[in-house]
């Protein structure tokens, strides 16, 4: 079951992978290490804690990430399936943690979620941090995982390594130490070993941003943009300091200790002595700041282009758009997404099936629809009109609002709405037809009464 490298070539991806992802992780939290000017800002300020950073990182991957929201699941006309999903999706907090599995896709290329039963037998799926996990995909066949690798500090100071194979579970551990082991020959077999796996499927899922290869929002050009940007705002900070304000001079042979630069204060200076040079007063210019402000500016609009992520995301924007303009600035940002939500939606089906699998339910992930939230900014007005015109063009409108997203409860709840609201209606006009009638009844009886009265007189 298990070849005799697996537990090192797991433990020298892990490594290789704590140190990019460390690197990765502090660009988006905006810790980021200052590779041009920690010397001169040290010898400016004083101090080794001065530092001025932009997080343009963040904004990057927040652009995209907030729009990668998932609704649910939806499995057909399985009702109890879908029901049973819903409630799994819930008690395993997976609809809290899908959010973090998109932003660890997003920072670093790559998630995992974990779905297993603990000793209890309740199904537990959670995320996995992506320096912690490693999967080995078939050389032949590179959609088929070999096995996986899971480590982890305990409380106690050991270090613990899963291997998962379809076949079963490997456990090693190591002695008490206080930082990473230095080879992986310091994991030994735990006195469990081993354990089966019933359900022949490595139970640690993939997310992957790109299948191409393993690579994070943050490029490498991002990166440099971004070290970039703080270069030129410390610069701005130094330059602030020491040559934003006007330098004032004087060039006198008098004693000019006593003066005083002050508002309202007046300077009595001496004049020369007719022999060496005349008494002189003057300013030096203020440096020029909009210099590294228009450089910034440059910088971000390259981050802008490089990433897909519209200029008003950065700038802001100094007018109202209309929905056309949104559309179209949103177009790159948006299609990116639409891929990230295709990727990642292939591998949740997989997640929920093996949940209801292992609840005992046996469904293809094929028959399990992900429902996501539009990627798209949206118009409440230029969605209605749009949904107007879809429907007047023939198309029904249960056809219209599931385009735009909408689930398949909130549809149920639409036609339910509809339902009583006709039936309401209904009720409404046989009343009003009802009170119409005795208006006419009793206005004949009242005509036919006083016809009797004026025969008989």
């Amino acid at each position: 079951m298990v070849e005799a490298n697996d537990l090192e070539i797991a433990f020298n991806a892990l490594i290789i992978k704590k140190t990019v992802y460390d690197t990765l992780w502090r660009y988006y939290d905006g810790d980021h290490i200052l590779k041009y000017s920690t010397e001169r800002l040290q010898e400016v300020f004083g101090t080794k804690l001065a530092k001025f950073v932009e997080n343009w990182c963040a904004v990057v991957v927040d652009t995209a990430w907030e729009r990668l929201e998932l609704l649910g699941f939806d499995v057909g006309t399985n009702i109890p399936a879908k029901a049973r999903l819903a409630e799994l999706w819930k008690v395993t907090e997976m609809d809290l943690d899908a959010r973090t599995v998109h932003l660890s896709a997003l920072v670093t290329g790559e998630a995992f979620v974990l779905v297993w039963p603990d000793s209890e037998d309740n199904i537990q799926a959670y995320y996995n941090d992506a320096r912690l996990c490693y999967i080995r995909y078939d050389e032949e066949n590179p959609r088929k995982k070999k096995w996986a690798a899971k480590w982890w500090r305990t409380d106690g100071g050991r270090y613990r390594l899963n291997l998962y194979y379809p076949d079963g579970i490997k456990y090693f551990t190591t002695e008490q130490m206080k930082q990473l082991p230095s080879a992986h020959g310091a994991f030994k077999p735990t006195e469990e070993a081993e354990a089966p796996n019933p359900y022949e499927q490595i139970p640690v899922f993939h997310f992957r941003r790109s299948r191409r290869a393993i690579t994070s929002e943050l490029t490498t050009s991002i990166l440099s943009m971004q070290d970039a940007t703080d270069k030129l705002l410390t610069d701005l900070m130094i330059t602030a300091e020491f040559g934003a304000f006007p330098q004032r001079f004087i060039i006198s042979s008098a004693d000019v200790t006593d003066l005083k630069n002050a508002p309202n204060e007046i300077w009595g200076i001496p004049a020369g002595d007719g022999v060496s040079q005349a008494a002189q007063v003057g300013q030096l210019a203020a440096a020029q700041l909009d210099n590294y402000v228009s450089g910034i500016a440059h910088v971000i609009g390259a981050v802008s282009s490089i990433s897909r992520t519209p200029r008003h995301f950065f700038f802001g924007s100094t007018g109202q758009l209309s929905g056309e303009a949104l559309i179209a600035l949103e177009a790159p940002l948006n299609k990116k997404c639409e891929r990230y939500t295709a990727g990642f939606g292939n591998t949740w089906q997989r997640v929920a099936a093996f949940m209801l699998r292992l609840d005992g339910t046996t469904v293809n992930p094929e028959e399990i629809s992900v429902i996501w939230s539009p990627v798209e900014t949206v118009q409440p007005r230029t969605t209605s009109e749009i949904r107007k015109i879809d429907v007047e063009a023939g198309i029904p409108l249960k056809t219209a609002v599931h385009r735009a997203g909408w689930t398949e409860a909130e549809i149920e709840q639409m036609d339910k709405d509809r339902a009583e609201e006709a039936a309401s209606s209904s009720a409404s006009l046989a009343r009003a037809l009802m009170e119409q009638q005795r208006e006419f009844d009793q206005a004949a009886t009242t005509e036919e009464g006083e016809g009797e009265e004026e025969e008989g007189s």
